[in-house]
């Protein structure tokens, strides 16, 4: 099992890992266009099963995926990074930095699972039921055209992003070109099982948590218990126009704007 660098983008002096979520990679392709190439040395990273690195099992759990990340950190020979989560990308962000503090200086999430996985809050913000999770570990299999394919998920945490049939329609199709149906449920299992909230109490890694306003999960009732368990001032959270998916559902110049100021204060 391995995670590998799938594209380098920037020479610059300030290092960043870039973890991408459930959907896949997709979500940040373009993203980093606007960003200085001077400053950043940015590594998008491909988790084990999807995309470049489609070829390897899939993480056992959010802790074994946060410790293949730290791998790739180590092989680029960085010994400390900042750190850029998508979904479950945010959960491996804040799982690097608890098993490796010192080695992060500031973590963006953008609309990040917590350490809490599909909590109680979560659950009641998307209305899930008993059905919820066995539909959604089916979904792959019904096809990207079918109405209770992954589409249905996609369109649910971001109906900003279901309305426009262009990039709805990108998405699904990158979701399928990107993975197979094993990493798709076992990675389904990784984000909601994540369970390592005693492990950010008192974290002090300086972080920033983007909020899509349209996003039915990731609310901000949802990250608050974490920041709020954090050191005091660590956590900034944020409410940005857009869904789950918010690097392409919102404006994004004003989220990488948002990103770019943070990492540099």
């Amino acid at each position: 099992m391995a995670a590998v660098v799938a594209q380098r983008i920037g020479h610059g002096p300030q290092r960043v890992l870039v973890l991408h979520g459930w959907f896949g990679p997709s979500v940040f392709d373009g993203f980093f266009d606007s960003f200085d190439a001077e400053q950043f040395d940015i590594a998008i990273v491909h988790n084990s099963g999807y995309g470049d690195a489609r070829g390897q099992e899939p993480a056992q759990d959010i802790t074994d995926l946060a410790q293949q990340h730290l791998a790739v950190a180590d092989e680029l020979g960085w010994a400390a990074f900042d750190i850029i989560g998508h979904s479950y990308g945010g959960a491996a962000g804040l799982r690097i930095s608890s098993l490796a503090s010192s080695r992060v200086g500031s973590l963006v999430g953008i609309c990040p699972v917590m350490p809490s996985g599909f909590d109680a809050i979560a659950v009641e913000n998307c209305g899930a039921t008993a059905e919820t999770g066995p539909a959604f570990m089916a979904a792959y299999s019904k096809g990207p055209d079918a109405a209770d394919g992954p589409g249905m998920i996609i369109s649910g945490l971001d109906p900003v992003l279901g309305a426009d049939p262009v990039a709805y329609r990108a998405l699904v199709d990158a979701t399928f070109a990107s993975m197979n149906e094993e990493a798709y449920k076992q990675y389904f299992l990784v984000w909601t099982g994540a369970s390592f909230v005693e492990d950010v109490v008192g974290l002090n890694t300086r972080s920033l948590f983007l909020i899509g306003e349209a996003d039915p999960f990731a609310a901000v009732n949802y990250v608050t218990p974490t920041q709020q368990s954090m050191a005091p001032g660590a956590v900034e959270v944020e409410v940005l126009p857009g869904g789950h998916f918010l690097t392409v559902s919102g404006d994004r110049a004003a989220v990488a704007g948002r990103i770019t100021d943070f990492l540099t204060p």
